[in-house]
């Protein structure tokens, strides 16, 4: 190995040895649990990342791997890097294998805010047992819509976040759309965080005054 070479591996292994591992903690709604670590030269670099573990990795369930979730990193206290909660997604090759010959697949997505004014995006999907017909998607969409707004509206964030993610809210959808058409599975596939409170007050601010609102992403 030649000196540049040998130089080289040498201001590598310094620039590991000068890192320190931080242990990333989901966020206190879900019992500051260990979601991962990371190495890092200083705190700072890791605000504003973005770790992505599975519902299994916070929950231990096996059966739910094939959830995504997101947090970002919001601050460092020591060496633990604490987290609020970004959004999740279901796996699409999982979603992808629940779908049956001979059924439908009816999907609703659209804005929520919390009660503690938290803009969110939500995706429902429904799997039937039978072929629905339009006019029973359409009820569908209705029904899923008055639950998941009514649950956001009674809410704030942390809680609603928990009854995303455990279930707990596609349970009280399924219910409600059980009525309308047999279904197989119901599942909240999808969530983002789109703005936060000051965000929303900005907002509200522009739309009293007439500018445009950004759109959400």
């Amino acid at each position: 190995m030649s000196s540049k070479s040998r130089q080289a591996v040498a201001r590598t292994k310094d620039k590991w040895r000068d890192k320190i591992w931080y242990q990333i903690l989901a966020p206190d709604y879900f019992d500051n649990k260990e979601i991962g670590k990371t190495p890092a030269g200083s705190p700072e670099l890791l605000v504003g990342r973005t770790v992505q573990p599975t519902l299994y990795d916070l929950t231990g369930d096996f059966d739910r791997i094939h959830v995504k979730l997101r947090f970002k990193i919001l601050e460092v206290a020591g060496q633990q890097a604490k987290t609020v909660f970004y959004g999740h997604e279901w796996s699409s090759d999982y979603l992808r294998g629940l779908v049956r010959r001979g059924t439908s697949r009816i999907d609703w997505i659209g804005p929520i805010l919390t009660k503690d004014d938290y803009l969110m995006r939500i995706s429902v999907i429904v799997f039937t047992t039978t072929r629905a017909k339009t006019s029973q998607e359409h009820a569908v969409r209705k029904a899923i819509e008055k639950v998941i707004r009514a649950h956001a509206k009674k809410h704030g964030f942390n809680e609603l976040v928990t009854k995303v993610i455990l279930g707990d809210l596609a349970a009280e959808v399924y219910e409600e759309v059980k009525k309308i058409i047999p279904i197989r599975q119901c599942e909240i596939r999808k969530s983002k965080v789109l703005k936060g409170p000051e965000e929303v007050k900005i907002r509200r601010a522009r739309l009293r005054r007439g500018t445009p609102a950004d759109k959400e992403a």
